[in-house]
């Protein structure tokens, strides 16, 4: 017996159902192969299934760059963390732009923030921090917001810092220390890097920089006066010190030559008083062999040079009064 062919609407069912097959095979190939990820160079992956992390060790918890074979989501999830990035942290909450306007003398809070030096100042800035992510585990699950943390901690290290430093050192940035300089950025670095580390949030500070730095808009004319006299002080100093430079010579010179000068008064008279010396050591001698001789020699001599030096002698009879005048005085 022939079989009684089928209704049409039952073939139309029959096809359908064939087509509804295929249909769930293309989607649960689809669904299979959206698991499929690829990390970015830049980045690496973490692969959670049901929200836990995969891998027993460093190495295979943290995918490198390239494809990562997991379940599609919801099942597994990828997140990408940007390990070779350098992210940026702006801290404004101490820092009040310059400007013109009208203001009151005074420093409301909750419209500006300061900080408070160690000599009682206020100053006002504005720093940019520089990170790299060391830790993708840690920074990416152990922490809800590891940015806003960065944040506060470099926030609290900084007034912590200039709250130990007086202005000066704040506004120029640095400080002399035991006879070296040391750098207001780096201890800033220093300080919360050091809390950072305490949490092991997996985040680096490499670099922070001062983009501003100025005391509050209400007295920056009168720091700029202090500032100017401190540079005319250091300009009259320096005047000054090379003035000093320049008769220190002069004056070394001058007391040379007069050293040597009396070196030289003082040899000549020793050595003069050396060669009377020596005479009168040969007088002396010859003296004691014969006193009378040498005693009339001596007269002798002494009248010798007595009449040389005479202009004009006169001679006069015994008991003769002479008068000298002043004109034969002067001839």
């Amino acid at each position: 017996m022939r079989k009684a062919p089928t209704p049409v609407i039952f073939q139309g069912l029959e096809a359908g159902v064939k087509m509804f097959r295929w249909v769930i095979v293309a989607l649960l190939i689809l669904f299979f192969a959206s698991g499929i990820r690829f990390v970015t160079s830049e980045n690496v992956g973490l692969l959670l299934q049901f929200g836990k992390l995969q891998g027993k060790s460093y190495a295979t918890q943290v995918k490198e760059p390239g494809l990562v074979i997991a379940m599609p989501y919801p099942i597994d999830q990828l997140l990408q963390v940007p390990v070779k990035q350098e992210g940026e942290v702006v801290v404004t909450e101490v820092w009040k732009e310059i400007v013109n306007l009208a203001a009151s003398d005074k420093i409301d809070p909750t419209l500006e923030g300061y900080c408070l030096t160690g000599d009682q100042n206020i100053v006002q800035t504005k720093i940019v921090v520089k990170y790299r992510i060391t830790d993708p585990i840690r920074y990416r699950l152990w922490m809800d917001n590891p940015e806003g943390m960065l944040h506060d901690i470099v926030l609290a290290s900084l007034t912590q810092t200039v709250a130990g430093w007086n202005v000066d050192n704040v506004l120029r940035l640095q400080r002399p220390t035991n006879g070296s300089t040391e750098s207001l950025a780096s201890l800033v670095k220093q300080n919360a890097q050091r809390r950072l580390d305490e949490i092991d949030c997996g985040l680096t500070i490499f670099d922070i920089e001062f983009k501003e730095m100025h005391p509050p808009r209400h007295v920056v004319a009168e720091f700029r006066d202090v500032q100017n006299a401190r540079i005319d002080i250091k300009t009259a100093m320096q005047t000054a010190k090379g003035f000093v430079a320049g008769k220190i010579p002069e004056a070394e010179a001058e007391s040379n030559q007069m050293i040597q000068a009396a070196r030289a008064h003082d040899s000549a008279i020793k050595a003069k008083a050396r060669a009377e010396h020596s005479v009168f050591a040969e007088v002396y001698k010859e003296y004691k062999k014969n006193p009378q001789l040498v005693s009339q020699r001596i007269l002798m001599e002494t009248f010798e040079q007595i009449i040389e030096n005479v202009g004009k002698l006169r001679f006069v009879s015994p008991g003769t009064r002479v008068i000298v005048s002043d004109t034969e005085n002067k001839q």
